[in-house]
């Protein structure tokens, strides 16, 4: 995993979609704990336009889900949904803050840095199953 910095180069620039993804991609890995490099996938359901997709590299550089091994699955949606499975678990994500607002309130970088320092309680419904 990347830190946040690191997703930024990869990425090419701050915003709260790709911290979104970051902080949702940590939440998985912190929750599941997979040991191997391919024990955590990432079926990622959501509108394939930006500024949604920038969740997507933050999914890749916050988890070991990427789209080369074919552990980050992408399907087209109307909302936010990631589902991290791992060893029998899994674990749901969607967006408890409205992420167009906060681009609109704080733009790309101070909303990057908002993602960030936000708990996660505040950033995330979560369920888990298994």
């Amino acid at each position: 995993m990347l830190g946040p910095e690191e997703a930024v180069r990869f990425h090419g620039h701050k915003g709260p979609y790709l911290a979104w993804g970051y902080r949702a991609a940590r939440l998985a890995e912190e929750r599941l704990s997979p040991k191997g490099l391919k024990d955590l996938v990432c079926r990622a359901r959501l509108p394939l336009r930006t500024p949604y997709t920038c969740i997507l590299d933050g999914v890749q550089t916050g988890s070991r889900c990427t789209l080369g091994k074919c552990n980050l699955v992408v399907e087209e949606g109307d909302e936010v949904v990631l589902v991290f499975e791992c060893n029998g678990r899994v674990l749901r994500v969607k967006p408890a803050i409205d992420l167009e607002g906060v681009s609109k309130k704080y733009g790309l970088e101070e909303g990057f840095e908002y993602v960030l320092s936000s708990p996660s309680s505040f950033l995330f419904e979560v369920s888990v199953d298994g």
